[in-house]
C-alpha cells in the first residue's frame, strides 16, 4: 500500500524535473495507455516538456486517446538518440520489470537520470529510484488518479477519460475479481470530472475491425476443454493472422470470450509469434494463481491475469501449461 509519504516523494521528484521521458511496457494495454495520456497531460500543464515513448505499437482501439502519433522505439527513435536527449526524469508506468522493457532495459540500466516507477504488479525488479507501487490496486490508473488528487493537479475531462479507460480495462469493465470499492469510488469521481462511460465502452468493445472479428472466430474454433470443463484452451497460428489480416495487438482480451462458458474457471490463449515463440495469456476466476504458472516460464502478472513466452511449437506450450494448471487444480481439490 502507498501512503502520503510515497506521494510526496513523487511530487518532490517531479518538481525538480523539466524534461520528462514517459514510457510503459511492450504491448501496451488500456491501463498503460490511459496512464501515459493522463500523466503526460498533467505534467505538461505543470510546464514540463514530456516525451512519450512506446516500445511497440498500441492497439488501434486506444488510438482515440492519443492526439498525436507516439514514437516507437527502433521505428521512430533509437537508443542512441535517447541517450543523447536531455531528459532529467524517466517515468515508467504499469511495469517494474526489465523483461517487459526490451531494448529500453539497457538504457535504464546505464542512465544516471532518476527513474520513477508507478505500478500495481507484484513482480518487481525495483528499477525505480522512487517507486509508487501497490499490488493490491486493480490498475495503475488508480495510483495515478490518487497521485493527481494528492498533488491537487487538475483532472481535466481528457485526463478523466484516460484514467477511466485505464481502470475499466484492467478490471474487464468491472467484471474481474479485482473490482473493489476503490475502483467504483474512483470511477464515480472520474465520471463527475468528464469521463463518458457509454462512449468509452463503444470505442473499446463495440469497435472491432473486420480482421479482428475474423481472428476471434478463428480462435473460437480451436476451443478445447480439459479437467471437467474447468480449463479452456484456445490458440492462434501465424496462418490465422495471415488469413484474417489481423495483427498481434488484435488478440487483446480475446481470451476472455471462453469464460462465457459456465464451467470454465481457468483459460489459456496461445498465439504463435513471428519469431516462433508462443505468447501464452492466462486468466483465472478461481483460486488458481496463474501468475505463479507464468513465473515458471519467465513471465508474470496477477493471480487472475498473467502471461509468458514459451518455446514453440504450440502443442509443446499447451502441454507445459496443462501440466501446471492440472497440478494447481489437484491441490485445490485435495483441500
Amino acid at each position: 500500500m502507498v501512503n502520503n509519504n510515497n506521494f510526496q516523494k513523487v511530487i518532490e521528484l517531479v518538481s525538480t524535473s523539466r524534461n520528462v521521458l514517459l514510457t510503459t511496457h511492450i504491448k501496451p494495454d488500456g491501463d498503460a495507455c490511459g496512464c501515459l495520456v493522463a500523466l503526460s497531460d498533467a505534467l505538461t500543464a505543470l510546464g514540463k516538456k514530456v516525451q512519450l515513448l512506446l516500445l511497440s505499437p498500441a492497439p488501434d482501439w486506444y488510438g482515440f486517446l492519443f492526439p498525436e502519433k507516439v514514437p516507437i522505439l527502433d521505428q521512430d527513435i533509437t537508443l542512441d538518440q535517447l541517450a543523447k536527449s536531455q531528459f532529467d526524469l524517466i517515468i515508467v508506468v504499469d511495469t517494474n520489470s526489465y523483461s517487459q522493457l526490451p531494448q529500453l532495459d539497457k538504457f535504464l540500466k546505464q542512465t544516471d537520470k532518476p527513474i520513477l516507477v508507478i505500478d500495481h504488479h507484484a513482480t518487481s525488479d525495483n528499477l525505480g529510484d522512487v517507486e509508487l507501487v501497490d499490488s493490491t490496486a486493480a490498475a495503475t490508473g488508480l495510483l495515478v488518479f490518487n497521485l493527481l488528487k494528492f498533488a491537487r493537479w487538475p483532472i481535466t475531462p481528457k485526463i478523466a477519460q484516460a484514467l477511466f479507460v485505464a481502470i475499466a480495462t484492467d478490471t474487464g469493465w468491472f467484471q474481474f475479481g479485482n473490482t473493489d470499492s476503490r475502483v467504483h469510488l474512483a470511477c464515480a469521481e472520474l465520471v463527475a470530472a468528464g469521463a463518458k462511460p457509454a462512449q468509452l465502452y463503444h470505442d473499446l468493445y463495440q469497435n472491432f475491425s473486420l480482421p479482428r472479428f475474423k481472428l476471434m472466430l478463428a480462435m473460437l474454433s480451436t476451443l478445447e476443454l480439459h479437467l471437467d470443463g474447468r480449463y479452456a484452451v484456445q490458440h492462434i497460428t501465424r496462418r490465422d493472422f495471415e488469413t484474417t489480416g489481423a495483427t498481434e495487438p488484435d488478440t487483446e482480451n480475446l481470451i476472455n470470450e471462453c469464460h462465457r462458458i459456465s464451467s470454465v474457471k481457468v483459460s489459456a490463449l496461445f498465439a504463435e509469434l513471428k519469431d516462433g515463440r508462443i505468447r501464452c495469456s492466462l486468466r483465472s476466476t478461481c483460486p488458481v494463481d496463474v501468475s505463479k504458472i507464468a513465473a515458471k516460464f519467465g513471465g508474470g502478472g496477477h493471480p487472475n491475469a498473467a502471461g509468458a513466452y514459451i518455446p514453440g511449437p504450440i502443442q509443446n506450450a499447451k502441454q507445459l501449461i496443462l501440466a501446471e494448471v492440472t497440478e494447481q487444480f489437484n491441490r485445490l481439490d485435495a483441500n
